[in-house]
Formats: structure tokens, sequence, C-alpha cells
């Protein structure tokens, strides 16, 4: 899935979490909904993906293990930054909500954007070659060091938390 198509399925999700607010307000939240979403689906991409295809491609379960851990290793300073700053920001799209149960709720909501194309597929033969196609190490999912794109999107939601919190 791409970034754009995360930012707007976000747009989606986050919508719901959302109390009526004024126009500018809305419009902010909705920005900050879609690069929680971008973040997240960068963040929780290759983790979701090697973890669904495990049963669908057993045969490249070790390539695709030793590709995310590669990734996660790349990506650690990273990773750690987005997880802090979902941490942060999430809760503020919904104060009234139990953090945990909302975070939660969040991650599991992008992690079916991620799977939607292999949920999508008509059968478990087409399932199995879209795993197999992700068992090349090579594969762009395996080597997205997030940038510019996080950084910009942890900027953006940073910024946006100040304003909030100075609301």
């Amino acid at each position: 899935m791409s970034s754009l198509s995360i930012r707007v399925a976000a747009t989606v999700v986050f919508g719901g979490l959302l109390a009526p607010r004024a126009h500018a307000d809305a419009a902010d939240d909705r920005a900050a909904g879609m690069n929680i979403g971008a973040v997240l689906a960068w963040r929780l991409g290759p983790e979701t993906v090697e973890e669904r295809c495990r049963s669908a491609d057993p045969a490249g379960v070790q390539i695709r293990q030793a590709a995310l851990r590669t990734w996660l290793e790349k990506n650690a300073a990273l990773i750690r930054s987005v997880d802090e700053r979902i941490a942060e920001v999430v809760p503020m799209l919904s104060p009234k909500e139990p953090q945990d149960e909302l975070l939660a709720m969040v991650r599991s909501r992008i992690r079916d954007m991620i799977l939607e194309p292999l949920a999508s597929a008509k059968s478990p033969e087409e399932v199995t070659a879209l795993c197999k196609s992700e068992a090349d190490p090579a594969k762009p999912r395996w080597h997205n060091p997030g940038m510019p794109m996080v950084a910009v999107a942890l900027a953006e939601l940073y910024d946006w938390k100040v304003k909030k919190t100075a609301q």
C-alpha cells in the first residue's frame, strides 16, 4: 500500500475518533491522522507482511525474517522515534478513550490496511504468490529507510502536538 493511500485511509480511520471541531482544527486533526497512518504504515509494514506470510509461504520464512531483522536493525533509531511520537499524539485524537486501547486499535487498523492486498487476493494461490514475491530481500519493503517521508511526518506531528497542547 502506498504512502498516499495509507494517508487517505488514515483520514477515514481517524475521522471517526475526532470530536466535532472548528474547520481549521478539524483540518489539522485530519492532517495529523494522515501522518499517523503514514508513519505507522512504514513502521508496521515489514513486520505485518512477514508475520502474515509465514503460513502462506513457509519456504520464504527465513528469507523474510532475515530481511526484517536487517530492516529493524538499520532503522532502530527511527522506529523508536515513531513509537514514541505515536504514543504521544494518538491519545490526543480522542482524550476520553483509554490510551492503551486507543493505541492498540489504531495499530490494528493500520495493520488491516497493510494486509488488505493480501486479504483481497481471490485464492490461496494468489496469497502465496504475493508472499513469495516478498521473499526477495531486494524488495523495496526491506530497504525503505522512511526518508524523508517519516521524518517530515514526525516533525508535522510534533508541531500538531505543540499546537494542541497550547490550546
